[in-house]
């Protein structure tokens, strides 16, 4: 396989891991949608300066772009999927003695449904003492077609929204990722949102890891 193929072959991934379509990866990347397909394709070559923009389109580094975690070509179709009933991809709770909010995600959520979970989520923190407040956030289950989903752009722009409400809050947060592509997108958001100051974002290889059970205590107590 050439360097071209391999190239190409990366960029669907990952496009499709962001349920993104060419058209979408196109416009938000300010490219034509027929050279991101010659790229996919392996019969393009493509700038430095180009997969800067594809990156940031697809909010991974560079770096990670290139990195040896690789994923199928199935489409990560979301329309289904945010079928299932809300309270079957998302859930919460408030252990007000620890200062603490854990939520985990267990599908995908859509644009609408992180306005009402900000809302949620704001008034659960305003219950508890500023600045101490601890957030656990689970995001092991974000599997569609048993491949890892990454948030769409819509729904990473209000988390990023909650975030930067949630720093003043904040003592810590964790958040447990289903692989490096999403440990790469929320640090990304993290740095932006300001609140990787108090965040670690965790990451371990092999299927264990996606079902383990884990407790809050020991995870706030890593450094």
């Amino acid at each position: 396989m050439s360097v071209l193929d391999d190239f190409g072959l990366r960029l669907k991934e990952l496009r499709l891991r962001s349920n993104m379509s060419q058209d979408t990866l196109a416009a938000r990347s300010g490219l034509d949608r027929t050279y991101i397909g010659g790229v996919e394709r392996g019969v393009r070559n493509i700038s430095l300066k180009n997969i800067e923009l594809i990156c940031n389109t697809l909010d991974v580094d560079i770096g990670y772009f290139f990195d040896h975690e690789r994923f199928s070509l199935h489409a990560a179709s979301l329309k289904k999927e945010l079928e299932r009933p809300f309270q079957d991809r998302f859930n919460y709770r408030v252990e007000t003695a620890d200062n603490l909010i854990a939520w985990q995600v267990t599908g995908a959520i859509s644009s609408d449904e992180i306005i009402q979970i900000s809302a949620d989520l704001k008034n659960a923190c305003l219950r508890l003492a500023s600045g101490k407040v601890k957030l656990l956030v689970d995001n092991r289950k974000m599997i569609v077609h048993g491949q890892p989903i990454v948030f769409q752009q819509e729904v990473r722009e209000k988390w990023e929204e909650l975030q930067r409400w949630f720093l003043p809050h904040c003592e810590q947060v964790v958040v447990l990722c289903n692989s490096r592509l999403m440990q790469n997108q929320m640090n990304r958001l993290a740095k932006r949102s300001g609140i990787i100051k108090v965040q670690k974002s965790l990451f371990v290889e092999g299927e264990a890891w996606l079902n383990e059970k884990l407790e809050p205590a020991s995870l706030f107590e890593m450094r």
